[in-house]
């Protein structure tokens, strides 16, 4: 059996979950893509702040490359702060930070929800099948029972089953391993913001 042989085997659900497959696609490509470009920005970030030990060079760096990465957007309100109030700085770094974050999770919850609901519209699309397949047994009004038309309706109501698993499933796999990435990305940026407020703050010790 091809791919549109199952697909059109079985029926209207079938559409439906290839339609939700496409979503989920797409969203998890664009999530991909901004993680990689968001963790690929932050490293060329750091490696030219690993080289610098004044102010106004980091300052400059942050001007330069800091623009399109949350490191350096997190990091702009540590080296321009207009307060040497610690504390005030760390809050206004976590926010920025949190900002940032939140706009990679979006769409997130999409693909969680569609990786639910992919399974569920298999299982309805089998129930309404079954249904079906009985209702034809009983309009038959025959004593005896077709054990091939029975098996054969049945295999057919199971097939959206099969396509929602089939689509739901990678869609949890790749929901927990974008969630994990997203979760090292953020520690990968607590790490940096640590280090640069440490070398900030020895900086403020020598003037």
């Amino acid at each position: 059996m091809s791919l549109l042989d199952f697909i059109i085997s079985g029926g209207f659900l079938m559409y439906v979950l290839l339609a939700i497959s496409v979503v989920i696609i797409a969203i998890v490509i664009e999530k991909y893509y901004q993680i990689h470009n968001v963790r690929k920005a932050n490293e060329k970030l750091s490696f030219y702040l690993a080289q610098q030990d004044k102010p106004e060079n980091i300052r400059a760096i942050l001007r330069i490359h800091g623009q399109n990465s949350p490191l350096g957007l997190m990091l702009d309100k540590l080296y321009n702060a207009q307060t040497n109030d610690m504390e005030l700085i760390q809050e206004s770094m976590e926010a920025i930070g949190n900002r940032e974050l939140h706009n990679l999770e979006k769409g997130m919850d999409w693909l969680s929800s569609l990786s639910a609901i992919a399974p569920l519209v298999g299982f309805l699309g089998t129930v309404i099948g079954m249904v079906q397949v009985f209702m034809n047994i009983q309009g038959q009004g025959q004593s005896t029972v077709d054990i091939n038309m029975l098996a054969g309706g049945i295999w057919v109501a199971l097939l959206t089953t099969v396509g929602g698993l089939i689509v739901g499933i990678p869609a949890i796999i790749f929901y927990n391993n974008l969630v994990q990435k997203l979760e090292d990305l953020a520690k990968d940026m607590q790490h940096e913001v640590i280090e640069q407020e440490i070398k900030y703050r020895k900086m403020l010790e020598r003037t």
